[in-house]
C-alpha cells in the first residue's frame, strides 16, 4: 500500500495541525542539523507535543487510523507471519489477518521501504495503521519476547522505587532456592511495578492468578477488574514467594489459605497492603487489598450527597445519641462514608473510638481497636469494655450477631452515639435484618435513628464523552416514560487512553436516607411489614436508591447500563409507579392509586399478554377487545327486531 500525494514531513504537519508553530518548526530543523535524530524525536524531547500528538495529527492529516497498542487484541496469526528481525528492522507489529490483508502498526507511516519489504517478505496486502515508536517497542518486546527474562520486562523499574516498613522475618523457614528467586532483583522490580501500576491507576485490589500457561494480573478499578500484565507461568513461584516474604507469611505452606500485611512506601505515600494467598488448580492465587488512609478520608462536600440528603446526613451525625447504620454491599463504600462522618466530628471535647476487623485506615485524634478472634477480642467484648472507657461516640465495624447488636443498642439508650454497618439491599429491609438476627422491634424503634443504604456508579469518562440512545427495554426497566426523556440527551464514554477503554473513570455516591420519624418507629414497634414501612418512608418524603440512580443518570453522570448494574434489586426494580411515582408491590399489575396498567392480563386466566394479540394462547379465551369488535360487528348484521335462536 503506497501513499498518494506529495510528501511531506512529519514538521510541515504538525504545523499545518497547529501542534506546532511555524518558529518552533525552524528551531527544530536548526536543531536537527546537529543531531542524527529525526524530527519527530527532537519535537517530543523539547516537549512541544507528545508522541500521541504527533500519532493523532498524523492520523488526521493522512486518513489514517490511529492505534492504540495497549489496550488493543493482537492475534497470534499475525505475529507468526512477520518475524522479529523483520518487526524489529521496520518497526512495525502485527494486528490481524483478514483473508489477504495484513493490518500493521507503524510509527513511520512515511517509510514505503518498510511497507515494500513487509509486503514481499509475507505476501500480503498491508494496511497500515500509525502508533506511536514507545508503544511499538512495548508491543514488539511483549508479543515477540514472551519468554524472555522478567529482568528485560522491568528494567525501566527502580529497585527502590517502593520501600518495604514494618517486614518482619521472625518464624520464617531456613532460605531455600524459592526463597533465593524471590529475593533476585528482577523479581523485587517486578512485584514493585505490579504495586506501582495498580497504584497509579487508583486501583482498590490486585489479584495474582495463575492461569495454565501464563501468569494473570488483575487490578480493580472503579469497581471493575481489567487486565493489568500478562506474565510468564515460570515467575509465578517466585513472585507468590515475594509477596509472602513481604506480608510474613509462611512460604512453605502451599495448602491452606493464609493472610498478611505489608506497610510500604511508595514515593511520599505510604500504603497498607492487605495480601490473602489462596490455594488453586494452578497454584496459589494472591489478592492485594490496597488499603490509603489519605484516599479514604475525602470531606463530607466529596460524598456526593445533594442538598436535602447532605442536611439529612449531617442532622444524624450530629445527634447526641443514638445509632446511625449504613448499609450495602461489599465494595459500596460504607467505610468511606463512616470515616468521613467520623472525622467531621471529631472533636477535643468528644472521645471517639472505633471497634474493627481490621483496622483499615489509621485515622487522627480517635481510638481504633481491631477485632482479634484468635486472642479472644470479640466485637461483643471489646464493645463492653470500651463502655467503660467513657466514649462519646462509638462506631462498630459491622452488626454481625445480636449480641453485638443489644450491646450497641443499649449503649445508645445509655447516651451514646453509634455508627456501624449491616449488609442489606435497602434502609428498610435493614429493620427485617434485625428482626432476623433477633433483636426486638420495640429495642429497634426505640434506638435507631437513621439508616443509610449507598452504592457506587461509575462516572462517564469526561475525555470520551458522547450521546446516545439507550434501548427502550432498559428506560422502562427504570420507570422512565417516554414523555420524561423526550429531547433528554443520553450520554456515555466511548472508550479511550485515559479511562483504559471502559468508558468510565472514578465513582459517584448514590444514597437511600431514612430518617426514623415518630410515625415510623410507631410502625416497627408495632411489627409492620417491610412493604407497609417503606410505602410509609416513600410518604414521609424518602428517596430511594432507584430515584437516586435515575437522577444520577438524568444528570449526565453515569450510564443507563451503569445504573441498572448498581441499583438493581428483586424489590426495587419497578416498585415506582411511572405516572404518579406510588410505591408498588411485587406483583402488582396495576397502580393502587391512580389505576395505571403496568402489564396486560388476561381476564380469564390471568397470565401476561402482549398487547398485539386476540386471543389468549393460555386459555384461549378471546380477548375483550376482539368481542367488543365482535359485537359491534354483528349489531350490523343482524336485522332489527330479529333474534339470534339457538
Amino acid at each position: 500500500m503506497a501513499l498518494s500525494g506529495k510528501k511531506k514531513r512529519i514538521g510541515e504537519l504538525l504545523v499545518e495541525s497547529g501542534i506546532m508553530t511555524p518558529q518552533d518548526f525552524e528551531k527544530i530543523l536548526a536543531a536537527q542539523k546537529n543531531s542524527n535524530k529525526r524530527i519527530g524525536e527532537l519535537v517530543v524531547e523539547k516537549g512541544i507535543c507528545t508522541e500521541y500528538d504527533i500519532a493523532a495529527a498524523l492520523s488526521s492529516q493522512l486518513g489514517m487510523p490511529c492505534i492504540d497498542l495497549k489496550t488493543v487484541e493482537i492475534e497470534p496469526a499475525g505475529v507468526e507471519i512477520i518475524s522479529e528481525r523483520l518487526a524489529q528492522k521496520h518497526q512495525i507489529v502485527p494486528i490481524k489477518v483478514r483473508g489477504r490483508d495484513l493490518h500493521v502498526a507503524m510509527a513511520d507511516p512515511f517509510s514505503h521501504d518498510a511497507l515494500e519489504d513487509v509486503q514481499f517478505a509475507t505476501g500480503y496486502r498491508i494496511q497500515p495503521y500509525i502508533s506511536t515508536p514507545s508503544d511499538i517497542i512495548w508491543a514488539i518486546e511483549k508479543y515477540y519476547n514472551v519468554g524472555s527474562s522478567v529482568d528485560s520486562l522491568v528494567s525501566d523499574i527502580i529497585p527502590e522505587q517502593v520501600e518495604v516498613l514494618e517486614a518482619d522475618r521472625e518464624g520464617q523457614p531456613e532460605l531455600g532456592d524459592l526463597q533465593k528467586q524471590s529475593e533476585a532483583a528482577p523479581i523485587i522490580r517486578m512485584v514493585n511495578l505490579i504495586i506501582t501500576r495498580a497504584v497509579e491507576a487508583k486501583a482498590s485490589d490486585i489479584h495474582i492468578e495463575p492461569k495454565k500457561n501464563k501468569l494473570l494480573v488483575r487490578a480493580r478499578v472503579d469497581g471493575a477488574l481489567r487486565i493489568d500484565l500478562e506474565l510468564p507461568q515460570t515467575v509465578q513461584g517466585a513472585i507468590v514467594s515475594r509477596l509472602k516474604i513481604m506480608s510474613s507469611m509462611d512460604i512453605a505452606e502451599r495448602r491452606v489459605p493464609q493472610d498478611g500485611r505489608i506497610t510500604v512506601k511508595l514515593g511520599n505515600k505510604t500504603l497498607d497492603l492487605r495480601v490473602s494467598t489462596l490455594p488453586t488448580t494452578f497454584g496459589e492465587k494472591v489478592v492485594i487489598r490496597i488499603l490509603d488512609s489519605e484516599g479514604s478520608l475525602i470531606g463530607l462536600e466529596k460524598l456526593g450527597l445533594d442538598g436535602e440528603t447532605r442536611d439529612k446526613f449531617v442532622s444524624l451525625i450530629s445527634k447526641p445519641q443514638g445509632i446511625v447504620l449504613v448499609t450495602g454491599p461489599t465494595g459500596s463504600g460504607k467505610t468511606t462514608t463512616l470515616y468521613t462522618a467520623l472525622s467531621h466530628i471529631a472533636d477535643v471535647e468528644k472521645n471517639v473510638s472505633t471497634i474493627e476487623d481490621p483496622i483499615e485506615y489509621e485515622l487522627a485524634d480517635i481510638n481504633q481497636v481491631g477485632v482479634d478472634e484468635k486472642a479472644g477480642r470479640t466485637f461483643a467484648g471489646v464493645l463492653r469494655s470500651l463502655l467503660r472507657q467513657d466514649p462519646d461516640v462509638i462506631m462498630v465495624g459491622e452488626m454481625r450477631d445480636v449480641t453485638t447488636a443489644t450491646i450497641a443498642m443499649q449503649a445508645s439508650l445509655t447516651g451514646h452515639l453509634v455508627f456501624s454497618t449491616i449488609h442489606t439491599n435497602n434502609t428498610v429491609a435493614t429493620i427485617t435484618r434485625l428482626r432476623d438476627l433477633g433483636v426486638p422491634s420495640y429495642l429497634i424503634s426505640s434506638t435507631i435513628i437513621g439508616i443509610i443504604a449507598q452504592r457506587l456508579v461509575r462516572v462517564i469518562c469526561p475525555f470520551c464523552k458522547e450521546e446516545y440512545q439507550p434501548h427502550e427495554d432498559s428506560l422502562r426497566r427504570l420507570a422512565l416514560t417516554p414523555a420524561q426523556v423526550k429531547d433528554h440527551k443520553f450520554l456515555r464514554g466511548k472508550g479511550c487512553g485515559k479511562c483504559g477503554e471502559t468508558g468510565y473513570k472514578g465513582r459517584a455516591g448514590i444514597y437511600e436516607m431514612l430518617v426514623l420519624s415518630q410515625k415510623i418507629k410507631e410502625a416497627i414497634a408495632t411489627e409492620a411489614s417491610e412493604g407497609q414501612l417503606k410505602q410509609l418512608a416513600v410518604a414521609e418524603g424518602m428517596k430511594t436508591l432507584s430515584h437516586a440512580g435515575v437522577e444520577r443518570l438524568m444528570q449526565g453522570t453515569t450510564t443507563v447500563d451503569e445504573a441498572l448494574r448498581a441499583i438493581q434489586t428483586d424489590e426495587d426494580f419497578g416498585s415506582l409507579c411511572p405516572a404518579c411515582s406510588t410505591i408498588l408491590g411485587a406483583g402488582f399489575i396495576a397502580c393502587p392509586q391512580c389505576g395505571e396498567k403496568l402489564i396486560e392480563t388476561c381476564p380469564a386466566c390471568s397470565k401476561t399478554l402482549d398487547a398485539s394479540w386476540k386471543y389468549c394462547p393460555y386459555c384461549a379465551d378471546q380477548l375483550p377487545g376482539v368481542k367488543q369488535a365482535q359485537q359491534v360487528k354483528n349489531s350490523k348484521i343482524i336485522p332489527m327486531g330479529k333474534e339470534r335462536t339457538a
